[in-house]
């Protein structure tokens, strides 16, 4: 797993669902291979600074607070936010000279087998209808991915 940025294509066409995250430059996680509905994905698992404190944990992975993460806030891996991403839409997260972005990336690595885990585990559960009202809808950015291959 990596840190990486997504294009802003790709964000832009994603956007017809309003729960999916748009803030330019967001760090992600990249997570290759997930399984769903028989198939395996590579989904981008957004950074995100404010999860609000009731969110469930079994929604998120905790990360040490930003400067940005408000009080009673987490900082962390967002699950309910992840959606399908293709390689080409990858960009270079650069984590150089970063303290705080190697400290993630250290983190991360040292979780990998943890949030893979968890991850699937939001899938499986996703698949069987058992999704928060705030999570991105998979079967949507899904088929606008195999337009946009049709389109190509």
């Amino acid at each position: 797993m990596k840190l990486v940025a997504i294009d802003e294509n790709l964000i832009k066409k994603y956007c017809i669902d309003k729960e999916v995250l748009h803030k330019k430059g967001r760090p992600y996680v990249l997570v290759i291979k997930l399984k769903y509905k028989d198939k395996k994905l590579d989904f981008a698992i957004p950074m995100r600074s404010n999860i609000p404190a009731s969110s469930p944990k079994n929604e998120y992975f905790p990360l040490p607070p930003r400067p940005s993460t408000q009080p009673k806030n987490r900082h962390g891996l967002h699950y309910i936010k992840m959606f399908p991403v293709e390689k080409r839409y990858l960009q270079k997260y650069r984590t150089e000279g970063n303290d705080f972005a190697i400290l993630i990336q250290n983190i991360i690595d040292k979780n990998s087998k943890r949030i893979v885990a968890e991850c699937q585990k939001y899938l499986i559960n996703y698949e069987n209808g058992q999704r928060s009202e705030f999570s991105t809808d998979i079967d949507l950015l899904l088929s606008i991915m195999k337009n946009d291959e049709k389109m190509r």
